[in-house]
């Protein structure tokens, strides 16, 4: 996206029309606008002063050099730039005072960024034919380009003793004093361009003047700055450089809001254009204000030949609306011209998963190749699907065959020792989540479901190993410390170590119930029942459907001789409890409650509770 900002003056681009003639070409040079830098070779120059020359009919000579100019120019345009420089060389030698041929040979080493080649052949070309605009013109360039000032004055200042209005020159000198600070010099030049009768293109003038000016700094020059701005607007509206500089100046003396509604305004007086509607949208992205965005890139896309990136913002901003169907619409467009694009294949994979339709997900999702940053994540998102349409045996092989080709994320290996655990295969859903231990050691998730099976296979020392371990990475793991502060509790050892786990977990997560009931059981295994049963209440009414936080509220309040709140929580915890064995032993308790409660005291009758 572009930023606010004005071009350097340091570069030029030399754009070329070359033919083979006796006068030469013109050459067209864009000063002073910083598009294409090309970087200085640091070869040294090819020496063509001692080549032999082939003495040959000079007709036919010039007929071959002819033809091999017309090749070169050819692959010249067909990105052949090495093999364009040889075949000039060829016609050099058939010709070899050819001014013209020393020319072309200098701009295409130019386009390869070979600077001091390309300036060994200028001048070469200059011996060649002293009085040539266009190749006076092309090595004054190249030394701008090579930031050789003084040497490109000397050439501009030729030109202008042969022709004081040759407005190119004054252009290109300008440009030249700017980059050697004599301000003075290059507003001069400037200056004498918006007065010339003959010269079309006054808004450049006025826009250069303006960089000069904003170069200069201060405030009276950024006044300077941005009056020369509006004056180059004003004469061509639609030139986006002059806009640009307009909005850095108001940048500097008004700020950044005031800029972004200069851009606004010119929009709505003079129509959409490409590169203001560009900032504006990055503006409203990074402010939120999509809808704005979207209708900024909506001009962008339709002023852009290669329109990718501004396609994927817009879809991007119709997910985050949650206008799916649009935003299919947008990805879609995109993988015609960019099928392998496996980043939108992977969003538009998860816009028809928010759609709920999961089999054109799971499609698009399995067709992102393992070679992708994707590929992993695509495939846990597949299996789920599969899952979800009741294809179990589908969403497993889909992680198995994940895992065997990539293994890169723990979420593979976390999904597929699930799936074990649903196949009633602990041992092998801890396996695999050793494995993933080993891949991922310090994925404090992979250690906590780790410890979980441990826990349920009865590796009980296993189990407080591992949680251990996840509070050596994370001291601050509360589901760790709730874990090892319960199991301490059941095993009845450690327990001051667990009742301070279980308050610093509640520090941490005081509105947690399961934390609460740990706390309150650790403190019923101390003996210390009447603490306890604060807690334990307060844990109930969090969640007073959970039956094994109201068992241990029933055990508590038996212990105390609370006999009929201890039968009455035990109903309430056999009400949701499934398990055989556990029925079982809370009705055991219920009966002792309800026994307890019949040889009470008669005191106890009124309702009295110890």
């Amino acid at each position: 996206m572009a930023d606010i900002k004005i071009l350097g003056l340091s570069s030029l681009i030399l754009s070329v029309t070359v033919a083979c003639s006796t006068q030469g070409p013109r050459y067209y040079d864009s000063a002073m606008n910083d598009r294409n830098r090309a970087p200085a070779s640091l070869e040294l120059p090819e020496n063509f002063d001692n080549e032999v020359s082939v003495k040959a009919d000079g007709v036919k000579n010039q007929i071959e050099a002819d033809f091999l100019f017309l090749k070169s120019d050819l692959e010249s345009q067909s990105g052949q730039m090495a093999q364009s420089i040889e075949t000039l060389k060829s016609a050099l030698i058939l010709d070899p005072k050819s001014a013209t041929l020393m020319q072309k040979l200098a701009i295409e080493y130019y386009k390869r960024g070979q600077i001091r080649d390309a300036i060994y052949w200028a001048e070469k070309a200059k011996v060649e034919s002293k009085d040539r605009r266009d190749i006076i013109l092309l090595l004054a360039g190249l030394y701008t380009t090579s930031k050789q000032y003084p040497k490109a004055e000397a050439e501009y200042l030729k030109l202008l003793k042969a022709d004081k209005d040759d407005t190119e020159a004054i252009l290109y000198i300008g440009a030249v004093y700017s980059e050697m600070k004599n301000y003075g010099k290059a507003i001069e030049k400037f200056q004498s361009l918006t007065r010339h009768p003959n010269y079309s293109s006054k808004h450049l003038a006025h826009y250069y003047l303006a960089r000069v000016y904003l170069e200069q700094g201060g405030p009276s020059a950024q006044e300077k700055a941005k009056a020369a701005g509006l004056k180059s607007i004003s004469i061509r509206p639609e030139f986006f450089e002059s806009i640009s500089l307009v909005a850095q100046a108001i940048q500097k003396t008004e700020g950044f809001p005031k800029a972004i509604q200069f851009y606004i305004d010119h929009q709505k007086k003079h129509g959409p254009i490409a590169r203001i509607a560009e900032i504006l949208s990055q503006y409203y992205i990074e402010k939120n204000k999509y809808d704005e965005a979207y209708e900024q890139l909506e001009v962008v896309e339709a002023h852009s030949e290669e329109s990718l990136q501004v396609k994927l913002k817009m879809a991007l901003i119709l997910i985050d609306k949650k206008s799916y169907d649009r935003a299919v619409i947008k990805l879609n467009e995109i993988l015609v011209v960019a099928p392998e694009s496996d980043k939108v294949r992977f969003y538009l994979s998860a816009v028809y998963e928010e759609m709920k339709d999961m089999p054109r997900a799971f499609d698009e999702y399995m067709k992102i190749p393992k070679e992708s940053s994707y590929f992993e994540e695509s495939r846990v998102h597949a299996a789920f699907i599969a899952k979800t349409l009741g294809q179990k045996e589908t969403a497993q092989k889909v992680i198995e065959e994940t895992l065997k080709l990539k293994g890169d994320s723990a979420q593979s290996y976390f999904l597929m020792a699930q799936f074990h655990e649903e196949n009633k295969d602990l041992k092998k859903a801890l396996e695999t989540l050793s494995t993933a231990e080993g891949k991922f050691p310090e994925n404090t998730q992979v250690l906590f479901y780790k410890g979980t099976l441990q826990d349920r296979l009865n590796l009980k020392k296993d189990m407080i190993l591992t949680m251990k371990k996840i509070l050596e990475i994370d001291a601050d793991h509360v589901q760790a410390m709730n874990y090892l502060a319960y199991t301490w509790a059941e095993l009845n050892m450690e327990l001051e170590s667990a009742e301070k786990y279980a308050r610093t977990a509640i520090s941490k997560e005081p509105q947690d119930g399961f934390i609460l009931d740990t706390l309150g059981w650790v403190l019923h295994k101390q003996g210390r029942h009447k603490e306890a049963v604060k807690v334990l209440e307060k844990a109930h009414n969090m969640l007073p459907q959970v039956g094994i936080i109201a068992e241990h509220l029933g055990d508590v309040y038996y212990k105390l001789d609370r006999y009929e709140q201890s039968k009455n929580l035990f109903i309430k915890a056999l009400e949701n409890e499934v398990d055989v064995d556990k029925k079982k032993e809370l009705q055991q308790k219920l009966t002792q409650a309800e026994s307890s409660l019949k040889l009470r005291k008669p005191a106890s009758d009124a309702g009295v509770e110890p």
